[in-house]
């Protein structure tokens, strides 16, 4: 009897033994594939101001139906080498600029900022930095293509702006998106569209030899993040878009502003904001944007699962508590 006893302990042991080993591979399991949030409540409220600043709808024309473009100068424009910015070459502006072109410190606090962001390894595509104007609360930040390459990237900031702080943090982090998923890894470059983007013959034919999606800049890479974007929110809905989309290259623009607005109104659980609905780059670049200033959505709807998308990626979630990193930090 002591024996079978014995032998019944054992047992009993190791079956303890097994579902304790079976919950702790679990748990890290989880901790793998379900990123836990790890942002304390002082972060927690930047996010939300960050992403406050972002409100509003820019489609809606009944706001201001008299819009007028402001003029932009170009004041400055630098190499970048790493972390250090270079080489300035001054374009020609109106005198009553003449200050900004010099202020040497505030275009090397504006680059910082977005040096401290985004850490080096995660934007060795960018190889020019430019400071622009166009007044404040208008372009904040923006990234093109350069010209002699375009597998290289420019970042551009408004010098004017450097004190709306959360609005060009959400600025600064949407262009970065463009260069995170529009970069070579991404898309295969194209020079032939970059040089004639609004030829629309071009654009056909591009896209109809194009084995993935084409977004009117390149042919989408299959692992690329916004491939994958594209075939689990825009497949769907992307032939009702894209007649709108073509409304852009009238003289008349307020047919396509308004269409993007009641797309946007058409589609409410689907779009953060009525700016994602202008492109499927602009969506993944909004959708980010929230990813990193967001908490972890618990909701269901389509445009919080395109929050959760970035989840599914550890390199971004990486990403992304760095960034908040540098946001947060009691110097900033």
């Amino acid at each position: 009897m002591k024996k079978n006893s014995e032998m019944a302990v054992i047992v009993v042991l190791i079956v303890v033994f097994s579902f304790v080993l079976l919950g702790i591979m679990l748990g890290k399991y989880i901790s793998r594939t379900q990123p836990l949030e790890t942002v304390n409540v002082s972060c927690t409220n930047t996010m939300a101001e960050v992403i406050e600043s972002s409100k509003g709808d820019v489609y809606n024309m009944e706001d201001d139906p008299n819009y007028i473009e402001p003029t932009s100068y170009y004041l400055v424009k630098y190499s970048v080498d790493g972390d250090e910015i270079e080489n300035p070459v001054f374009d020609q502006i109106p005198a009553d600029l003449a200050d900004e072109q010099k202020d040497k410190a505030l275009q090397l606090e504006a680059w910082q900022i977005f040096a401290n962001l985004i850490p080096a390894k995660y934007r060795q595509m960018v190889t020019q930095y430019n400071i622009f104007t166009d007044g404040t609360e208008n372009t904040l930040a923006a990234v093109d293509q350069i010209a002699a390459d375009p597998s290289q990237w420019v970042i551009e900031v408004d010098i004017a702006d450097l004190e709306n702080k959360d609005a060009l943090l959400f600025t600064l982090i949407h262009e970065y998106a463009h260069l995170l998923t529009l970069n070579a890894s991404q898309v295969s470059v194209d020079e032939e569209i970059y040089n004639d983007p609004f030829n629309t013959s071009l654009i056909e034919s591009k896209t109809a030899t194009c084995p993935h999606y084409f977004t009117g800049t390149g042919c989408r890479l299959p692992n690329s993040y916004i491939n994958a974007f594209y075939l689990r929110f825009w497949k769907d809905i992307n032939p009702e878009w894209e007649k709108i989309d073509a409304l852009q290259y009238a003289d008349d623009l307020m047919p396509y502003y308004n269409g993007l607005y009641n797309f946007y109104l058409t589609h409410p659980d689907q779009f953060l904001d009525d700016y994602s609905t202008t492109h499927p780059a602009e969506d993944i670049a909004e959708s980010f944007t929230y990813f990193v200033f967001s908490s972890k959505p618990k909701e269901n709807s389509i445009k919080d699962k395109k929050i959760l998308f970035f989840y599914e990626y550890p390199e971004l979630v990486e990403l992304r508590q760095s960034i908040l990193e540098s946001t947060c930090a009691p110097n900033k």
